[in-house]
Parts: structure tokens; C-alpha cells; sequence
């Protein structure tokens, strides 16, 4: 993975400290810079959170970045925001593809009541959506992660909840999904226990989808060696994911989907 936070060299920062920030956009003093000097200096602006947008003529952020840009002239480092929060919230986006290969696999069609319980940016929401099922609802941890499905309209009104899965419960029996597909959080076992309870908000006659780490199929520990064994009792199947399938996403660990029904 790369590194979380950019040496900001000495040029750059003297670009940074003739640059004005007004509101939540950095603009760039009107001087030209040559290609080397403007690449390094969109990369800090990036790691600070900023991304250059051509109508604002300027890096545009989520919020007013004075202070942070003021912090990282100071320290002589820019800390990369969206890769600390990858690495604390285990936040590895789901590449299309394999999306698309979850909601396939569990055969989504127009009478499905759909459910991704840790959305992300919503690419398994997406996916579910391109194959018409009567609903969508996601549940997603994390506010900002919240914001931009909201923004991107990807999840109904009232069919979002920005909540830890774990404590999550289905408010109206009639909406209990029939169909799951997931890429849970990997550290301490989380995905066991995504898993697991997603299998219990499923509804009788349900399917599942689940990419999951490879540490569930070979760790010693008890909760590991439980989840093998209930594997085997509601008859999963097991697919090897290739190192490399995340790759896009900033990871490149093996990984393994799940597949599941559960019995009527």
C-alpha cells in the first residue's frame, strides 16, 4: 500500500503559501509552473483531501482546508486522509467486476428486496441497482461514506442507514432482504461477524454474497475455527479470490467469496 502521508519538498511548499484558499477551494497562484512542480503540488493537495475541479479553478474539498494546509507547511508533511481512513475503517472499494460477479452469483431479479450492509461508495449498490430488484437499502458506518451515496442518489430516501452493521436490526419485517451481497471489514474477524449476521437479518430462502479474508479459512483461533464449522453446516460454497483483484483499491491480499442460501 502506498504511503500515508507526502513530503512536501521545498518549492512545493513555496507554491502552497502564495496559493489562496477561499472556502472549501485552494487556488494555485496565477504564475505558470512547470509540469513536475504542479504534479507534486496536486499530489499534497490530494493527500490533504483536495481534487482539482476546472470549473472551480481550483482543488476543491470537503470542507474549508486553511487549517490543515496551514498544519502540513508546518510539519513539512501532508498526511494522505483517504488512505488513513481506508487503513482505520478497512474501507477497500469493491472493484466493478467483482460487483457485478457477487450480484450474479445470487441470481438478483425484479421481486428482490435487496441489501449491501457496508456500502462504501456504493459499487455493490450499483450493481444491485442495474439489475432492477424491487428495493436497495445500505448501511454504511461511515458519515462521510454516508454523503456521497446520498449525493450520488444511489440509495432511496429512507432505504440509507448510516449505522455499525453489527447493531443494525430490519425496522419492517416486510422488507427483510432475500438477497445480500457484502465486502465487509476484514481486521479482527470483522467479517466473520458481518457475515454472520447478515445471514441472520436474511430471510428464510434467502441468498448471500460475501467476499471475505483469507485468515477466516486458516486462523487457529476459536471464533475462526466456529466459522469453518458453521460453513459447512448451512453448506456454503467457497471461491478463491486472486491476490491482485483489489489492486485498484490500494490492496493486493488473496481473498475468498462466499456463497450461501438459507434454508426456507
Amino acid at each position: 500500500m502506498a504511503e500515508a502521508a507526502v513530503k512536501i519538498a521545498d518549492d512545493v511548499a513555496e507554491v502552497l503559501r502564495s496559493a489562496v484558499a477561499d472556502g472549501n477551494v485552494v487556488r494555485l497562484p496565477a504564475r505558470q509552473l512547470d509540469r513536475k512542480l504542479y504534479q507534486a503540488t496536486d499530489k499534497v493537495l490530494q493527500a490533504l483531501g483536495g481534487k482539482w475541479n476546472t470549473k472551480a479553478k481550483g482543488h476543491v474539498f470537503a470542507n474549508d482546508p486553511a487549517e490543515k494546509l496551514a498544519s502540513a507547511l508546518s510539519s513539512g508533511r501532508a498526511v494522505d486522509e483517504l488512505l488513513t481512513r481506508k487503513k482505520s475503517l478497512q474501507f477497500f472499494e469493491t472493484p466493478a467486476d467483482l460487483a457485478g460477479r457477487l450480484c450474479d452469483a445470487i441470481k438478483i431479479g425484479p421481486c428482490d428486496i435487496c441489501l449491501e450492509p457496508s456500502a462504501g461508495h456504493g459499487r455493490i449498490v450499483a450493481a444491485m441497482r442495474e439489475r432492477f430488484p424491487f428495493s436497495v437499502e445500505a448501511v454504511e458506518i461511515d458519515p462521510d461514506n454516508c454523503a456521497v451515496l446520498r449525493e450520488q442518489g444511489k440509495v432511496s430516501v429512507g432505504r440509507l442507514h448510516c449505522a455499525d452493521f453489527l447493531d443494525w436490526a430490519v425496522s419492517e419485517e416486510a422488507y427483510r432482504p432475500n438477497k445480500i451481497a457484502m465486502n465487509p471489514p476484514f481486521t479482527r474477524n470483522q467479517d466473520i461477524r458481518h457475515v454472520r449476521h447478515a445471514f441472520n437479518v436474511l430471510a428464510p430462502g434467502g441468498q448471500l454474497a460475501a467476499i471475505v479474508s483469507e485468515h477466516g479459512f486458516i486462523g487457529q483461533e476459536r471464533e475462526t475455527v466456529e466459522f469453518r464449522e458453521w460453513l459447512t453446516d448451512v453448506r456454503a460454497d467457497v471461491e478463491i479470490i486472486p491476490a491482485g483483484a483489489f489492486k485498484e483499491s490500494g490492496t493486493a491480499i488473496q481473498t475468498r467469496m462466499i456463497l450461501i442460501r438459507k434454508a426456507r
